[in-house]
């Protein structure tokens, strides 16, 4: 086995270092690709939880409407 040189072992380590900042942005995958379907899942809880919202406000519009005011009379 031959011996290494400084010089090549040198060489050796910045082609590493060069090699292992440049394989996250050779590899395709970004942060966005990472983390989109969890993205996803938070929209889609907070859209379930607007939908809740509105669905208990139109029926308690609904439930709690006061009768003295279905034939009054604006104007």
């Amino acid at each position: 086995m031959p011996a290494r040189t400084l010089g090549a072992y040198l060489r050796a380590v910045a082609g590493a270092v060069a090699l292992a900042g440049v394989a996250p942005m050779v590899s395709g995958v970004s942060n966005l690709d990472e983390t989109n379907d969890l993205i996803w899942v938070m929209i889609a809880i907070g859209a379930a939880g607007a939908t809740v919202t509105f669905s208990f406000l139109v029926y308690a519009l609904w439930r709690f409407r006061d009768p003295k005011v279905k034939n009054r009379r604006y104007g």
